[in-house]
């Protein structure tokens, strides 16, 4: 079954990603958190841009935070099945409104899906 996912996976990187979670083991077939990474250069632009993200449909938005240089990232979460289509057409979305606020998309990243206690 493990093979025939990965054939059925693009080869992108989005989809060496999803390989990559599936050869460590992970069940991607369970939804979970996925986590949309977005950086800008100042605090108005991620607060915009998190301002406008809050308003999709089932998405929670992490306040804006800065690292040591002065980057500001806002983490936009989405709990869904891990399919390399709906990753791909929220990460484009979401880049599509980081870019009309100044940003950029910085991937996406997912922990591996919790068992549940089974």
């Amino acid at each position: 079954m493990r093979g025939l996912q990965m054939a059925m996976i693009p080869d992108d990187e989005n989809g060496q990603v999803l390989k990559r979670m599936l050869e460590d083991g992970d069940d991607l077939s369970r939804e979970r958190g996925i986590e949309f990474f977005h950086v800008f250069a100042d605090e108005d632009r991620a607060n915009a841009f998190a301002e406008a993200a809050e308003a999709l449909p089932d998405v929670v938005v992490d306040s804006p935070e800065s690292d040591d240089e002065g980057v500001w990232q806002v983490c936009v979460v989405r709990v869904m099945v891990p399919k390399h289509a709906a990753i791909t057409a929220l990460e484009r979305e979401l880049g599509e409104l980081a870019e009309t606020h100044g940003g950029f998309s910085d991937g996406w990243g997912s922990p591996m899906a919790d068992d549940g206690g089974h």
